[in-house]
């Protein structure tokens, strides 16, 4: 669409365009900012509104605590008070609580023995002497801790402001005096038509909530949730509408003369007052708005006016230069864009003046350049023929060697293949002569162990020969005894029968031991020549293995020599084969590139003769472009040089 416009449209339109987003999203989030600040003020003007029946509480609670205090203080009532003078003290006080009531807004007044037990109620005197234990739990505080009690509390009479104070008599505690001020309806009425606001409060009992008082209808402007989240602690304000009349509602948790939750405050004013403010104040903002749009267009309609002028001098010295004269300077006045541009189409118009003579000029030279290529043109046409002829050549001999090539390459690697298969076969075989001489090692090893073993045996082998001689010794003795134990028998007669019996079986004992012990020592002998052949045996085996040994690691060192041997065939194998590969991958590229050289050299003769035919070409273009130039005007005449004034005149 901008670009259908003419420049000073195009400059109108977006200057107006940024003007008016500009000041509507002024406007706009000024008046948003209004919002809030009207929401802020009407927040903080109820909230006040709060803590200004807060105050008045506190008030009447602080008034009813010091009128107590001061009847608690007074001795005459300390002493008929301890004496339970009852009519005494009705008689006394009676009438000034009247005063009090009527002027003051008392509307309790009464006398308590701990912990709670009601003594005297001037405000009903008829009843006394029942306990408020139950409920009145102000009082109950007051007779235990022995301090005084402000505050809100509910009683017989409802929810009142309440001031207790314990009474003593020469420091004995006696009970506690209570005044109670008027706390309902009648209070909230009266703050509405002080401040002119609705007020109320609502009492919670069990989760269930009751209206205490309110000066706008018999029930709660806030909904139940909102109402539960204040009195959880949350203050809440709210913008609602009650009977078609925009209202804002604060309302914030009440406590008890002892901290506790007690019930929640409600305070609401009508929002006309400032409804009207954001009406007025928003209404000036868009008439503001529009003023300084209908300011702004105004400029922007000015400088477009003004931007215009100045583009069409430029316009008119760019249409003379397209035009093709190139005499006339544009003369534009100032510092601005503009100005520079005409600066900018001025070096433009003389750059042009200064290539148009040098192209006239060189026009002639290019026709004579043009025929001279031409002429190489065709010479080296034939050149190339010559040279794709050569190529072409070279390029048959170089497959023929690229085939050869291809043939010693697969002879590389089948040479490759069968060294690798050698080199696996060696490896084998020295793995395998490996695990023999570790087997040797081992037997070896078995037959030291057994050798050792063996010299054992024949060491035991002796000892036993010196064990039995030492029985053969005993056996020796044991018959000589017993020989004598004979004689002995002999010589003693009849008695010594039996011990000669006894003597007789151990001398054939002994003489059985002999016998063994001489076979033992036969069997010994045997087994000792045994041992020593078996020795002499295991010396020769082990010097067989000590040979077997020096054979197998020979023949190890040999295998390992040759797999290291195989290794260097297989690397040089390999080496040989890489290095037929890279021939023959060589001379595929020299075959590639001959075959490109061939294609270079048919695409050159082409492009010979199309260069043949754009020479041709040239000579034409050289002689319409003399033509061209012709059109230029590059001398000033009496027309342009009075054109050229009046454009100064102009500018």
């Amino acid at each position: 669409m901008f670009t259908n416009l003419r420049l000073w449209a195009n400059h109108l339109l977006g200057f107006g365009t940024a003007i008016l987003i500009a000041i509507s999203t002024l406007t706009f989030f000024n008046l948003r900012g209004l919002d809030d600040v009207i929401l802020e003020a009407e927040r903080t003007e109820l909230r006040q509104y709060a803590e200004a029946i807060r105050v008045d509480v506190a008030a009447e609670t602080r008034l009813a605590e010091a009128m107590s205090a001061l009847v608690a203080n007074i001795p005459e009532v300390q002493r008929h008070f301890a004496a339970s003078d009852r009519d005494w003290l009705q008689a006394q006080l009676l009438p000034p609580f009247k005063v009090l009531a009527a002027d003051y807004g008392a509307v309790q007044f009464q006398f308590h023995t701990p912990p709670a037990t009601s003594f005297l109620r001037l405000h009903k005197v008829e009843q006394y002497g029942d306990d408020l234990s139950g409920f009145r739990h102000s009082v109950v505080d007051t007779n235990t801790k022995l301090t005084a009690q402000r505050g809100l509390e509910s009683g017989v009479a409802g929810l009142g402001a309440r001031g207790v104070v314990p009474v003593f008599d020469q420091g004995r505690h006696l009970g506690s005096v209570e005044f109670g001020m008027s706390f309902g309806p009648g209070f909230f009425a009266a703050f509405k038509k002080s401040h002119g606001v609705e007020a109320g409060l609502h009492i919670f009992r069990d989760g269930t909530i009751t209206t205490f008082a309110m000066t706008k209808g018999d029930r709660p402007l806030l909904d139940p949730a909102s109402l539960q989240s204040a009195y959880g602690g949350t203050p809440q304000y709210k913008q609602i509408e009650v009977d078609g009349v925009p209202m804002a509602v604060y309302a914030e948790r009440v406590d008890d003369y002892a901290g506790a939750p007690l019930g929640v405050l409600e305070v609401a004013k009508d929002r006309l007052h400032y409804l009207a403010v954001k009406s007025r104040v928003t209404n000036q903002g868009w008439l503001i708005g529009g003023l300084a749009l209908l300011l702004s267009l105004a400029i922007a309609i000015l400088t477009a006016r003004v931007l215009a002028r100045r583009l069409l001098r430029v316009a008119d010295g760019l249409n003379r230069v397209a035009a093709g004269n190139l005499t006339g300077e544009i003369l534009l006045g100032g510092r601005d864009e503009l100005a520079e541009l005409a600066q900018i189409t001025n070096q433009m118009r003389h750059q042009l003046h200064g290539l148009v003579s040098q192209v006239e000029t060189h026009a002639a030279s290019v026709l004579s350049a043009a025929r001279e290529i031409a002429q190489a043109v065709d010479g080296q046409a034939a050149t190339s023929s010559e040279m794709s002829t050569s190529v072409a050549e070279i390029t048959s001999t170089m497959e023929e060697l690229s085939a050869s090539s291809s043939q010693i390459a697969e002879y590389s690697g089948s040479v490759v293949e069968v060294a690798r298969r050698t080199y696996d076969d060696s490896l084998q075989g020295a793995e395998a002569m490996q695990q023999l001489v570790d087997k040797m090692a081992e037997i070896r090893r078995d037959n030291q162990h057994s050798l050792t073993e063996i010299v054992d045996l024949g060491s035991k082998s002796k000892e036993i020969s010196r064990i039995m001689e030492i029985i053969d010794t005993v056996a020796d003795q044991t018959k000589l005894i017993a020989f004598n134990a004979a004689l002995e028998a002999s010589s003693a007669g009849e008695a010594g029968k039996r011990f000669g019996v006894v003597a007789a079986e151990i001398r054939r004992l002994a003489d059985s031991v002999t016998e063994s012990t001489g076979e033992i020592a036969r069997k010994v002998g045997e087994i000792q020549e045994s041992i020593s052949r078996l020795v002499i045996s295991s010396e020769k085996g082990s010097l067989g293995i000590e040979q077997g040994m020096d054979a197998s690691s020979r023949t190890a060192a040999f295998l390992q020599e040759l797999v290291q041997a195989a290794s260097e065939t297989t690397s040089s194998a390999q080496q040989i084969s890489l290095s037929t590969q890279q021939q023959r991958t060589a001379s595929n590229q020299v075959v590639v590139a001959l075959r490109e050289i061939v294609m270079a050299s048919s695409d050159t003769a082409k492009s010979v003769r199309r260069i043949s035919e754009v020479a041709q070409a040239m000579t034409q273009l050289s002689a319409t472009l003399k033509v061209e130039m012709d059109r230029f005007t590059l001398k000033e005449t009496t027309t342009a040089s009075d054109s050229a004034d009046s454009d100064a005149r102009i500018g």
